[in-house]
């Protein structure tokens, strides 16, 4: 998949919303210089370089904006950063986290990865209550997944709910979060978040146990282990089937 247009690709972003402007780091952490300057220092170190390649606006995609007293959700801007390669799964997060809190409004981040991979994060967001400028957003929750294990299509722009701005921003974490099958219309947004970091726990508990079985030296240790993996194995398809539709192909470690 080639790098430039990935993202604005991955969505069917129509011409008239597409971009192609340089987003400079210091931009990036300008928000962040004077109250958190460890962060601010983070993300000058750990983007490479980054670029705006998308905005979401009513006249742009034909959706409706969206008002509450929490958000106004007139644009959504689509970013596309390059991570520098020296950077740790954790920093990544925190780069991504830190993209969505420098915006008052909800935004698309593609993250390109050193390996050649890329993620995407999505934050459901609102204004921070605390800053005066209103400029900044809390998260109340967030995700990051791998683009290339979305469903081809699923994140088509035409294919997500359009009633309004913050509709459709929901219904994008929604499908993202199940890798672009989600288990039908009731699921919410941030259920789906809540699922997904569920269900991540779950497999690297069972990769551990399965590891801790095979090296056991006595019987009963293995007998054990071995039932404490078949539990987990049942909440795992449990919480998978909560989640993904069931033409989802997912196996189970």
């Amino acid at each position: 998949m080639p790098h430039e247009y990935a993202g604005a690709d991955l969505l069917a972003l129509p011409d008239k919303a597409r971009q192609q402007h340089r987003v400079t780091k210091k931009l990036l952490a300008a928000q962040f210089e004077d109250q958190a300057p460890a962060d601010a220092r983070l993300i000058i170190m750990a983007v490479a370089s980054a670029q705006l390649v998308g905005i979401l606006r009513p006249e742009t995609i034909q959706v409706p904006r969206y008002q509450d007293g929490e958000r106004a959700v007139v644009d959504v801007p689509v970013l596309e950063a390059f991570l520098a390669d020296k950077t740790s799964a954790s920093d990544r997060t925190r780069v991504a986290e830190l993209v969505h809190r420098s915006m008052a409004k909800p935004v698309v981040l593609f993250a390109n990865m050193p390996d050649g991979t890329m993620a995407l994060s999505l934050a459901l967001s609102h204004v921070s209550r605390t800053d005066p400028t209103r400029s900044t957003s809390v998260i109340d929750e967030h995700v990051m997944v791998t683009a290339e294990d979305i469903k081809p299509g699923a994140l088509h722009l035409d294919r997500l709910d359009r009633t309004d701005m913050w509709a459709l921003y929901r219904d994008l974490v929604r499908t993202a979060a199940a890798d672009g099958r989600p288990a039908g219309t009731a699921l919410q947004a941030a259920d789906a978040i809540a699922l997904r970091r569920r269900l991540t726990d779950l497999e690297s508990e069972l990769v551990t146990v399965i590891k801790d079985a095979k090296r056991a030296k006595n019987q009963q240790q293995r007998i054990d282990l071995n039932t404490a993996a078949r539990t987990l194995r049942a909440q795992i398809r449990h919480v998978r089937g909560t989640l993904y539709s069931a033409d989802g192909e997912h196996d189970t470690v």
